[in-house]
């Protein structure tokens, strides 16, 4: 097995869902440190993670939309470790919002969330990975940046294109300084996420899939593993789409 010895991780929504997964994978390849950065439960699942893996694993609690928050958690990240390798920004909102009832208020909390978000912890974390020559990131997109919000507020899927965006430009910027940067852009997998939506919308869901089922966090997890891994040295700016065959491109 591939193995990311020696590296430090930031997943953010790390505590459950798909970002859990993603960080187990990580600590199972013997990832040297990790930091689980969520709004609730950070801390309880860094401990759980540390107590089944060779992994140093700290939870800090942030809020993404809060730029102070995330400069704090990379700070604190970078203190403890010395290094940052490795940004999963994966920590996102998907309210359930008809455009009838879209609001200015609620469109900026999602682009705040998801796009912003993701923006600050990457501003946050350069500097570090500049110093080193080194680093990845990746980008939890999704379907809807193709297709348009499914289920979710119709923010979601202008939120999750404009992360493409940002991927594309970041690539072609700090390739050269070895600092790879891509996009998953995933379909519909069960998570506590996709549950809330119920269990009308879960069916409807597997149903897209020519597998006739939604994908498992680890089966995510599998895939953003490979474009932090050596398997992907010569990935960069792509979008790899994770969906069971509902979205074929």
């Amino acid at each position: 097995m591939d193995t990311l010895t020696g590296k430090v991780a930031i997943v953010t929504g790390g505590a459950s869902g798909i970002g859990q997964a993603v960080a187990e994978v990580f600590a199972a390849a013997d990832l040297a440190g990790l930091v689980i950065a969520d709004v609730d439960g950070a801390a309880g699942t860094a401990a759980e993670i540390k107590s089944r893996f060779a992994t140093d694993a700290i939870g800090i609690t942030t809020d993404i939309s809060d730029s102070a928050q995330v400069g704090a958690m990379v700070d604190g990240a970078v203190r403890r470790f010395d290094r940052i390798d490795i940004l999963v920004n994966n920590a996102g909102i998907a309210p359930m919002v008809e455009w009838d009832d879209v609001t200015e208020e609620n469109w900026r909390q999602v682009l705040e969330v998801n796009l912003n978000g993701a923006f600050y912890c990457i501003l946050a974390v350069l500097p570090t990975m500049r110093r080193q020559q080194a680093g990845r990131i990746v980008n939890i997109s999704s379907v809807g940046a193709f297709v348009g919000s499914v289920t979710a507020h119709p923010a979601y899927g202008v939120s999750k294109a404009g992360m493409i965006a940002m991927t594309k430009s970041l690539a072609k910027t700090y390739a050269h300084e070895g600092i790879l940067v891509n996009a998953i852009a995933p379909g519909s997998f069960d998570t506590p996420l996709a549950r809330s939506f119920g269990e009308e919308w879960v069916q409807r869901y597997a149903d897209m899939s020519p597998l006739g089922r939604q994908g498992t966090p680890r089966e995510l997890a599998d895939a953003v593993f490979y474009l932090v891994s050596d398997r992907s040295t010569y990935v960069t700016g792509a979008t790899l789409h994770v969906n069971g065959g509902s979205l074929l491109v």
